[in-house]
């Protein structure tokens, strides 16, 4: 297969890869940024205690179920990209955008992991906190901090997004 025939199937993988990376992030999609910014904003100045519990129980089951899937597939869309376009120097473009996309999934559980822990324990009205830290905070500044932690996988997912259209803005056939 020579190198123009394979612009074709770039082209969709590109579309897929920066597709689900644009929505995952999604300042216009109700995404990570924008559930960050907008919100979590809303519902911490508009709700009580429990009622922020719930809805954080709900934002988390849909992100647990929705996000992970659409990272795997724009990243291997990004990867495979790669390796379609290895005879070009753009093709560390596209790994960087699959790395970028990739790179959500540990920093979920390095970074929000203990919050989410305290988050749940406090749904779960224990009184015993995995983290004594995070204890001495209130559930709206526990709902600020996991907001804030979040919009950083939306930036990642944004960065990936931006890297994949600057590979494909660059490519040569």
């Amino acid at each position: 297969m020579s190198s123009f025939d394979s612009y074709s199937t770039v082209k969709r993988l590109f579309v897929l890869g920066t597709t689900t990376s644009a929505f995952c992030a999604g300042t216009l999609t109700g995404g990570l940024l924008f559930t960050s910014y907008l919100h979590v904003p809303a519902y911490v100045k508009n709700s009580s205690d429990e009622s922020l519990l719930n809805q954080w129980q709900t934002m988390g089951a849909i992100d647990k179920s929705v996000v992970p899937p659409l990272a795997l597939i724009a990243s291997g869309a990004n990867f495979l990209n790669s390796y379609l376009t290895r005879t070009q120097p753009q093709h560390y473009r596209f790994m960087a955008a699959g790395g970028l996309s990739l790179a959500i999934l540990p920093y979920t559980f390095l970074a929000l992991d203990a919050t989410n822990a305290e988050l749940q324990s406090r749904e779960e009205k224990k009184e015993t906190s995995p983290d004594q830290s995070l204890r001495n905070l209130d559930v709206k500044g526990l709902i600020n901090r996991w907001s804030n932690l979040s919009a950083v996988r939306g930036v990642f997912l944004l960065a990936s997004t931006i890297v994949s259209c600057d590979a494909m803005l660059h490519l040569t056939f």
